[in-house]
């Protein structure tokens, strides 16, 4: 996110004899609120990714051009596919970020566990469960961080590939993160969605091993 050039990124405007909280920090406070931020992420953007191997910058790279040339009509997403610790969700937060900042896109973050906990939560309440489906099936852009991460029983299966093949089939925009690979998902679903997904975004992966052998590589040249 951009830094405030009323309180300089501090959050606070000093009026002589006193502070008070800036209106950035309002405006701030909505996006979370909207976008459904966790604290962790709260502070993620793509300005401020630090990336240290040639894949993270070519995801952080791509990241941008994603937002700059966006058009919700297409229906075409990301996906961060790699190890824990890499950056994936917080590349995955700074593109929801930015499209809502810059372009107005409204947008979602939830993990797929809590996506599952939230709609088994209302399972008993038909009206609550669709409304909350729909939720997940139409937002212009959802985030869906971790997939794979969750106890693929046949229920869990058939909502996340009904949500997908959805957004899929009407052009809506899908953030993914995940640790599997492709191939490791196919186990899990159905090839056929993991296809659609495969088709449906760029996929984006970020190795971890590099890290060591680049900054050595680096260190000789």
């Amino acid at each position: 996110m951009d830094i405030c050039p009323v309180c300089k990124g501090s959050g606070f405007v000093d009026r002589g004899q006193y502070v008070e909280p800036c209106q950035c920090r309002y405006s701030f406070e909505k996006l979370k609120h909207h976008l459904r931020i966790p604290p962790r992420f709260e502070e993620a953007s793509l300005e401020n990714y630090q990336p240290s191997t040639p894949s993270q910058y070519e995801a952080l790279s791509q990241s941008i051009a994603f937002v700059e040339n966006f058009d919700p009509k297409e229906g075409h997403g990301l996906t961060y596919l790699g190890p824990s610790g890499v950056g994936k969700t917080h590349l995955a937060v700074g593109v929801l970020k930015a499209l809502y900042i810059k372009k107005g896109i409204r947008g979602m973050f939830v993990s797929v566990r809590e996506l599952l906990y939230i709609l088994k939560k209302f399972f008993d309440d038909n009206e609550r469960y669709r409304r909350v489906l729909d939720t997940f099936m139409n937002l212009p852009i959802l985030l869906l961080d971790d997939l794979g991460s969750e106890y693929s029983g046949d229920w869990q299966r058939d909502i996340l590939s009904l949500i997908i093949e959805h957004r899929y089939n009407h052009c809506l925009s899908t953030l993914i993160t995940t640790s599997r690979s492709f191939e490791d998902l196919e186990l899990s679903f159905s090839p056929s969605l993991i296809n659609k997904v495969r088709q449906m975004n760029t996929t984006l992966e970020i190795r971890q091993e590099e890290k060591r052998s680049w900054r050595a590589t680096s260190s000789r040249a």
